[in-house]
């Protein structure tokens, strides 16, 4: 059984000078907090961001003050994503629980995924593009959790290279295939779809349509920020109808 407890992670990124925490972060613990009522929201952190969304996010979350990994199996972490990527690891394997990276943002609730030991969603329709790790559900010490934490001794990223998400979407998909009675894998469109695609993008942000299946939308935000997440505003958010909005719009 998974417990209805959700884990957020929060390593301060050197692109955010400023450490400000955005809205649509708030946003996704704010949906967390709604849409499926959990007993806790843990918020993992560095270093403590600053401004009004954090000020109202610390009033749903209880933080909790940790160091990012800096290698695994003595192997160096250079990226704040794979850090994070193995810290959420081992917290689910603690813990157990919902984690869920902060461009995610809550549909409906999870609460029917709950029987299951372990689950993730697949990513992308047609393509291989394996399981990502923005949405994970598990018990406390899930076997598939362990078995993935033991790929991680060949774990041979060092940034934005070939081996980017070898670790983090392409070893559980190959681990799934190879254990399939520790896992639940939930379709393309449950918790990672429209893609981060422009194109795709657009049915989020600018176009509104229905995804009945999604649990969730993943925002995709190294594709998103720029064009999308950094304009959003209370304002628009209530103003104009699109995917996002309409989801959002309820939150505020």
């Amino acid at each position: 059984m998974i417990p209805n407890i959700f884990h957020f992670i929060y390593f301060y990124d050197e692109r955010n000078k400023e450490n400000i925490f955005p809205l649509s972060h708030y946003l996704a613990i704010k949906s967390a907090s709604v849409i499926n009522k959990p007993e806790k929201i843990y918020f993992y952190l560095n270093t403590e961001p600053s401004g009004e969304w954090w000020e109202r996010a610390k009033e749903i979350v209880e933080v909790k003050h940790i160091s990012p990994p800096t290698e695994v199996f003595g192997r160096t972490l250079y990226h704040p994503a794979h850090k994070s990527d193995v810290a959420r690891i081992y917290i689910l394997i603690e813990n157990g629980g919902i984690y869920l990276d902060f461009d995610i943002i809550c549909k409906k609730s999870f609460m029917p995924l709950l029987n299951f030991n372990y689950v993730m969603g697949k990513q992308g329709k047609y393509r291989k593009m394996g399981l990502c790790n923005g949405v994970i559900l598990s018990e406390k010490n899930a076997e598939f959790l362990k078995l993935w934490l033991e790929e991680y001794r060949n774990f041979r990223s060092k940034g934005h290279d070939k081996y980017w998400v070898e670790s983090s979407t392409e070893k559980p998909l190959m681990l799934s295939k190879k254990y399939p009675d520790l896992i639940h894998v939930e379709p393309f469109d449950s918790f990672h779809f429209p893609l981060y695609y422009p194109w795709s993008l657009r049915n989020l942000f600018v176009r509104n349509k229905n995804f009945p299946n999604a649990y969730c939308h993943h925002l995709w935000e190294s594709e998103s920020r720029e064009k999308y997440l950094n304009k959003l505003t209370p304002e628009f958010i209530k103003k104009v109808d699109t995917t996002y909005n309409l989801i959002a719009r309820r939150l505020l």
